[in-house]
């Protein structure tokens, strides 16, 4: 079920027939808090969860500054909610009634709604077994549903929900249980089409669980898989993934490397073409000591070819994964996080060159660009560090392509950053208090705001010019969406402690950001009238 209608700006308009019952419940549960499960930004709309309500209701921008909703029923007992990576599509997972005592009982569902400009219920997946846990692929070819509570589970199993096939094909939806060493798993990891010698590219699914690693390929999932036992921690306890990382090699081929915790070792597991057809891959592993705990672990290429990093302290430990032969390059701080900044600096780069590194960590006011590309015979050519005057926790990414070379640094105390690769230049900007911070989906701007306060600001990544906004209520959060008429409209919602009086938005123009020109909605909790 699904309905539309218009929000009025700061009026209810009550006595609207054709709704059903609960819209007319005042909006405040039994305990006093908010509804509102959880909400979502997508590319053309928000999506606000009412788990109590059991819906989901879509804002969106017909026009610059306005805003209507649609909602839609989601499944009883929701269990799991999710936007896929290029904020497209909603997935909503539900448990459905349990138990079941009668035909007409909801069973467990996934579903997947459009975050378009135009919201609808893309397609709606019917399950045999209640599940709680999801994992999306990027791509959007694929679903993983496992995880559950019912009397018996097996931890093993994943349900594979094929997103190219139709509702209607009975294979959309295919079981398979995983050998096994270990329980549940912990992590899913997609990966990008990879080209084991030998055989036909493909991509596969790495399964991280307690005890072991299994690769699933994705050309036919509920094949044989490969399942690789973990080594032991350095203390004689089992082995546990605490990272996983793959590349490949034009020459080598594919390789896994993984990080286990307490080991000062990291396990490396080469992919090459089976002698049976399934699995069509087997795997060589490799143990390599990198002289202590490594903090993260990445592939890079380099001068000499293809390397596996860690950095252990203020080393980082350069790994052959062919040979297994290590050397250490010094760094200028204790990093304990790397990225890859070689696609940002140069769109058009393939996996033929060589890599440059972003190294920043949270214990360390200092950031680092680690370039690769040596000279003839050199694993790589400098390490260029710059002193901030704050570490930095987190790295954010910024979409599209105009300001592909830039990345946001957030730091543990209230600032952030915003950095210029290509410069190298920081620019910092400072906050009065902690904020949550949200780029764009068309990557020109970032958005910044305190939950439970009523300010919020911009900022634009042509000038750097931060505008600073107070809405009329405290914002619970903020969403920049595409409207219908080409516009662009931050929605700021309000709800919960800060915000008695229901749902709300205020709604600010992207081309002209100013309260002085801001519309308050609200009603949601009506249903939107």
């Amino acid at each position: 079920m699904k309905s539309f209608a218009w929000l009025m700006c700061g009026t209810l308009l009550l006595g609207c027939g054709g709704r059903p019952s609960t819209w007319d419940k005042t909006f405040v549960p039994e305990d006093g808090s908010s509804g509102v499960s959880a909400t979502y930004g997508l590319t053309g709309s928000v999506a606000v969860v009412d788990q109590s309500l059991g819906r989901v209701t879509m804002l969106r921008s017909p026009s610059a500054l306005n805003l209507s909703v649609e909602s839609f029923d989601v499944g009883r007992d929701l269990a799991n909610a999710q936007v896929s990576a290029d904020r497209q599509s909603l997935f909503l997972l539900s448990r459905g009634v349990q138990p079941q005592r009668n035909p007409g009982d909801e069973p467990p569902k996934l579903m997947v709604i459009d975050g378009g400009i135009d919201p609808s219920v893309k397609q709606t997946y019917t399950l045999n077994e209640a599940l709680d846990q999801l994992a999306l692929d990027p791509d959007n070819r694929w679903a993983v549903v496992y995880g559950g509570s019912g009397l018996v589970v097996n931890e093993n199993e994943l349900l594979f929900v094929d997103l190219d096939k139709p509702v209607s094909d009975p294979t959309a939806v295919a079981p398979k249980t995983l050998r096994s060493f270990g329980q549940s798993p912990d992590r899913l990891t997609f990966t990008e089409t990879l080209t084991i010698p030998g055989i036909d590219a493909r991509r596969l699914l790495i399964v991280e669980r307690d005890k072991d690693i299994a690769l699933v390929d994705l050309t036919k999932p509920t094949g044989a898989e490969v399942t690789v036992p973990l080594p032991p921690a350095d203390n004689g306890s089992d082995g546990s993934s605490a990272q996983v990382v793959y590349s490949q090699d034009d020459q080598a081929g594919v390789f896994i490397g993984v990080r286990v915790a307490g080991s000062s070792s990291v396990f490396l597991l080469q992919l090459t073409a089976s002698m049976q057809d399934e699995p069509a891959f087997s795997v060589v592993t490799n143990l390599v000591d990198v002289g202590g705990f490594a903090s993260t672990i990445d592939f890079v290429r380099t001068s000499l070819g293809l390397r596996l990093v860690a950095l252990v302290g203020t080393n980082a430990v350069l790994v052959d994964p062919v040979t297994a032969i290590s050397a250490t390059a010094t760094m200028p701080a204790a990093f304990t996080s790397i990225r890859r900044i070689t696609a940002e600096l140069d769109p058009q780069a393939g996996t033929s060159g060589t890599d440059i590194a972003l190294l920043y960590g949270s214990n360390t006011t200092q950031i680092a660009y680690f370039t690769l590309g040596g000279a003839p015979g050199a694993l790589y050519r400098s390490i260029e560090a710059s002193d901030i005057g704050v570490g930095v926790q987190d790295v954010i990414d910024v979409p599209g392509d105009e300001f592909h070379d830039r990345k946001i640094l957030e730091t543990p105390s209230k600032d952030f950053f915003v950095l210029d690769l290509t410069t190298r230049q920081t620019a910092p900007m400072k906050t009065t208090t902690g904020l949550t911070l949200n780029v764009s989906p068309d990557g020109e701007r970032v958005w910044a705001y305190q939950a439970g306060s009523p300010g919020f600001a911009t900022v634009d990544f042509a000038t750097l010019h931060p505008i600073s906004l107070i809405a009329e209520r405290n914002i619970n959060s903020v969403f920049e969406i595409n409207a219908a008429n080409g516009a662009r409209n931050a929605v700021a919602l309000h709800f919960g402690e800060g915000y008695q009086g229901g749902v709300g938005a205020t709604v600010v123009d992207v081309s002209n950001p100013s309260t002085a020109t801001a519309r308050f909605f609200s009603g949601f909790e009506f249903g939107g009238i």
